[in-house]
């Protein structure tokens, strides 16, 4: 069967034809293989043909996965329209073959499914992990080498910015006038640093939430090697 004719016959149909009853907009090269929302590349089609294209744009990607997921987000029913369960079969296995394969995400991480002890089939009810005695097993899971952050300075964590290797560099300074000042909380602390009001920037305030932890606990910035090595000297 030719898939890439069928699905040309109904794109080149809806161009030429208004319709007037319902309808559904959809992406002649899917966002998730680069398409955008340009006039040039919507077409509108009535929610058959719609699911019909989607079914047909996974069988001309096999394997991709974005495909497999708008296919099975048009698979759930509404309340006009009802799906075909043998093709929801279908696109339900697609989907279950990816999982199945080397995409899984505790197969990318071998750590997650030790890490994540109660999730998954083998997941004990909730009244068993929710107890103090769960909690603990869970906390102690991420404790000390199990942890894949553990001993990561907040500097050189995966997730820092330039914006927060920034204010880290700048931690000295910082110290002293959070010493100055009484020793205050960090959203004091960061409006005494920047002359202006938190408001609700998160980013901004998060690394002083961190820098005063770290303070309370007595650390020295100039007594830390890995600190004196930071090379990110930005502006706060």
């Amino acid at each position: 069967m030719n898939y890439q004719q069928i699905y040309d016959n109904i794109i080149n149909r809806g161009k030429t034809r208004v319709l007037t009853e319902y309808k559904e907009s959809h992406h002649i090269v899917p966002r998730c293989m680069g398409g955008n929302d340009d006039p040039t590349n919507l077409v509108d089609l009535t929610p058959e043909e719609h699911y019909v294209c989607h079914l047909l744009l996974v069988k001309l990607n096999p394997g991709h996965i974005g495909l497999v997921r708008a296919a099975m987000f048009l698979t759930s029913s509404t309340n006009n329209i009802k799906r075909n369960n043998k093709m929801y079969g279908w696109i339900k296995r697609q989907y279950s073959e990816y999982m199945r394969g080397p995409n899984n995400p505790q197969k990318l991480n071998p750590r997650c499914g030790d890490r994540h002890h109660y999730f998954g089939k083998e997941r004990p009810p909730s009244s068993e992990w929710l107890t103090a005695t769960g909690r603990k097993i869970l906390t102690d899971k991420m404790i000390g080498d199990r942890n894949p952050c553990a001993g990561v300075k907040p500097w050189n964590h995966p997730r820092a910015t330039t914006y927060t290797k920034g204010v880290w560099a700048k931690a000295n300074e910082i110290k002293i006038i959070w010493e100055e000042n009484n020793k205050p909380s960090y959203c004091k602390l960061y409006s005494l640093v920047n002359g202006k009001a938190v408001g609700k920037d998160w980013e901004a305030i998060g690394p002083y939430m961190n820098l005063v932890k770290y303070f309370r606990n007595g650390w020295i910035p100039t007594q830390d090697t890995e600190w004196n090595n930071i090379n990110v000297k930005t502006t706060i």
